[in-house]
């Protein structure tokens, strides 16, 4: 990290024009004066909260939508190739669309949400797939029963996918979140502060609240992970 800071000073020196690149220096200056602000935090927050509603609308989504494949194969006729659709079209598309359709507020937490569940769905289909066959005629044979055969056989096979793919997906969200804010600018958003730095060339502050977007997508999947982590272990205790 310290070499590509030490790159860093050394472009922003060698171009010598704090309109296009200021130094690391400057970006600290700036983000230690937004620091104290408590429009700072509340923009910080909204983007948190909208980023979270979506990631969570994602994967329970998913997870409902698996199940009733799991339980009728034609809903997994309709769903799969709608999904792979939305994976497919850009997230741009989605944000223009829906801004047509919704509020400049809700935009950023339906994007985070299409990019959140295709990843998950995806996961946990396949790992529903990949279950050892000889596993579910031995729950069969034994009469764990559905709730049995659910909690016994399935869970602990499809949750590793499982949580593979949340930790995946948090990124997306996040960034698919931001990216609906720059082009909707909703109220109280770090992606509307985004696009008024750049309008005014505030190029110190760009680059303040990208460092904070970086940073804060690196708690995000630390505590992530971390949480995961401790799930796991208390299940296996």
């Amino acid at each position: 990290m310290a070499f590509y800071v030490l790159l860093w000073a050394l472009a922003a020196r060698w171009v010598n024009s704090p309109l296009l690149l200021p130094t690391p220096l400057a970006v600290l200056r700036r983000l230690g004066a937004l620091l104290p602000s408590s429009g700072f935090w509340l923009t910080l927050g909204g983007t948190l909260l909208r980023t979270l509603l979506a990631y969570l609308l994602g994967i329970a989504f998913a997870v409902l939508l698996v199940a009733l494949c799991c339980r009728f194969r034609a809903a997994e006729l309709l769903v799969s190739p709608l999904l792979s659709a939305v994976r497919a079209t850009p997230v741009t598309s989605f944000i223009v669309l829906a801004l047509v359709w919704l509020s400049s507020a809700r935009v950023p937490v339906l994007t985070g949400f299409l990019m959140t569940l295709p990843v998950v769905f995806s996961a946990l289909t396949q790992a529903v797939r990949a279950i050892d066959p000889r596993l579910l005629e031995m729950a069969r044979l034994y009469r764990f029963g559905r709730s049995g055969t659910l909690r016994r056989v399935v869970l602990p096979s499809v949750l590793p996918a499982f949580v593979e793919s949340c930790l995946a997906a948090i990124g997306l969200c996040w960034k698919a979140v931001v990216a609906a804010e720059v082009i909707g600018v909703p109220r109280r958003a770090v992606g509307s502060r985004l696009y008024e730095a750049k309008i005014y060339l505030e190029t110190d502050s760009l680059l303040a609240w990208t460092l904070m977007l970086v940073l804060l997508s690196v708690l995000l999947e630390a505590l992530l992970r971390r949480l995961t982590r401790r799930f796991s272990e208390v299940r296996h205790d």
